[in-house]
């Protein structure tokens, strides 16, 4: 039987925060910084709370989920990309979730609660570009990232096989 957990004000208090941001911590709130947010599941652990990172990649690996953030623009290439890869993620039993922004401006904050609620194997940014908040919390969540951009020639295998296989968070990749 695990210990028995402290109040989250005694876990607050130890941490050296405030009560909302150790809930915001809880709750996977992207609107924590990665040192706040190491130190609050630091407190958590010491407090009896079981915030192994393997539930957390448990619950990657088993979701059927690949997001895919693409940044609306005129050329069809990011349309024939996106296409291969639902074409190529539906042979692994996979579905694709298409979040959509306007080109050069950033993904919007709630787009990184609505990802960890719904669960995903990993992220695929065509065109876009995330911000060091964003990255540093899928990084803390292992969440596999790939970013494409065009250039050179690339596989969609290859970027596929990259998220099912945990590519490190916000893995820089060139397509064509």
């Amino acid at each position: 039987m695990s210990a028995p957990r402290r109040k989250l004000a005694v876990v607050a208090r130890d941490a050296g925060v405030s009560i909302s941001t150790v809930s915001k911590v809880l709750r996977a709130y992207p609107d924590v910084a990665p040192a706040t947010r190491a130190r609050v599941r630091d407190a958590l652990r010491r407090a009896g709370y079981a915030l192994e990172s393997g539930a957390t990649s448990n619950r990657r690996d088993e979701s059927s989920l690949v997001d895919v953030v693409v940044a609306t623009q005129r050329n069809g290439w990011a349309g024939e990309v996106l296409a291969g890869l639902a074409g190529l993620a539906r042979e692994p039993g996979l579905a694709v979730v298409v979040t959509t922004v306007d080109a050069g401006e950033p993904v919007p904050r709630l787009w990184l609660e609505q990802l960890f609620a719904r669960g995903t194997r990993g992220v695929i940014g065509i065109d876009v570009d995330f911000t060091d908040g964003q990255r540093a919390y899928l990084a803390a969540y292992e969440i596999p990232c790939v970013i494409l951009h065009a250039g050179a020639e690339l596989s969609l295998s290859d970027v596929l096989a990259a998220i099912l296989d945990g590519a490190p968070p916000a893995r820089s990749m060139a397509a064509g």
